[in-house]
């Protein structure tokens, strides 16, 4: 026998009232959860292998958190398919503050235009915490190149459309889609000279093999240092502590050119909103603090620090830019 239709109202008011008091109740625990964080070790994962500047910084940022949280925040090296691999595995941690990543421009925005079965979506699932820092690409040639400037790579480029060439890392990463984007604003063709990581960009320029290329100041320290190499231009808004003397790339001639090697702290979406900014919190006091200053500084790291929602609007804009470059420019790694 089916209950009276007034008993039937009454039931479903209770169930309903039951399931928008689990409703509520969810973000309080959260908030009371987030009020204890953290319990446990904090894992940052660096999605490549150690020694890169992403490692640096991570390891520097690891640090200095775990001593102002009165914590243990352990890096985790997780290389492999240009930092896609760590991303993919922090996007499906579970969103409760303990795993963290530190991901580069490549593998937060780059590798959505080059990719078309991309695991992941960095703009769906990360909470951006902060972007972290930048690590401004670095117009570089070969200490006996004839090229003294912006002005004379960029006429020596016309005079000869796809002689000049330049090397990168690797196809699809930021020394191959600076030099791309570098090339569609300066309206010149050259060719792109992949190799198996940074160092051998660098021997390549000092060996006379390439004749210009966009690599980060800690990839050219060292060969610059010995005057191996000569640094002409940097591809930011503003000159680096470490390099005073090396003008930007709008100072040089290319207005509002930028292509930087940036670093981005992000957490899995709904990861509580006050984790997220205790997290926040932590990085942007660990960021000024002068032993960390003074080694990113060393390496040519600019720090940042946005806040979680200019960080956001920050990785949607570098999505955006560098899908652009890619369709424009025709690569693909799929």
């Amino acid at each position: 026998m089916n209950p009276p239709a007034k008993s039937r109202a009454l039931w479903r008011a209770l169930i309903g009232g039951a399931a928008a008091a689990a409703a509520l109740s969810a973000p309080l625990a959260q908030a009371q959860n987030a009020g204890a964080y953290p319990t446990k070790p904090i894992r940052l994962v660096i999605p490549f292998a150690p020694g890169g500047s992403t490692d640096i910084l991570g390891r520097l940022l690891a640090q200095k958190m775990g001593e102002n949280m009165q914590a243990t925040v352990v890096v985790d090296n997780k290389p492999g398919a240009n930092g896609t691999i760590g991303c993919d595995l922090v996007a499906k941690a579970p969103p409760d503050g303990y795993t963290v990543i530190l991901g580069d421009v490549g593998c937060m925005s780059m590798a959505p235009g080059l990719y078309t079965k991309l695991p992941y979506d960095p703009l769906r699932d990360f909470a951006p915490v902060s972007l972290v820092g930048r690590s401004p690409l670095v117009l570089t040639v070969g200490e006996n190149s004839p090229l003294r400037s912006l002005a004379d790579l960029t006429a020596a480029a016309q005079a000869a459309p796809g002689k000049l060439n330049y090397p990168s890392s690797g196809t699809g990463g930021p020394n191959h889609l600076g030099a791309e984007l570098y090339a569609m604003q300066a309206k010149v063709k050259v060719s792109h000279i992949p190799y198996k990581g940074s160092a051998p960009s660098v021997v390549s320029l000092v060996a006379g093999e390439t004749d210009f290329g966009f690599l980060t100041a800690v990839t050219i320290a060292s060969q610059l240092n010995a005057g191996k190499v000569r640094a002409l231009a940097v591809a930011h808004t503003e000159r680096l502590p470490s390099m005073p003397n090396v003008p930007t790339m709008t100072e040089a001639g290319l207005k509002g050119f930028t292509a930087d090697a940036w670093f981005l702290a992000a957490v899995p979406v709904g990861t509580p909103q006050p984790i997220v900014d205790r997290l926040y919190a932590e990085i942007a006091k660990a960021l000024p603090a002068p032993e960390v200053k003074a080694k990113l500084d060393a390496v040519g790291v600019l720090p940042s620090g946005l806040d979680p929602q200019a960080s956001a609007k920050f990785l949607r804009t570098e999505v955006d830019k560098w899908r652009g470059v890619i369709k424009t420019a025709g690569i693909t790694l799929d």
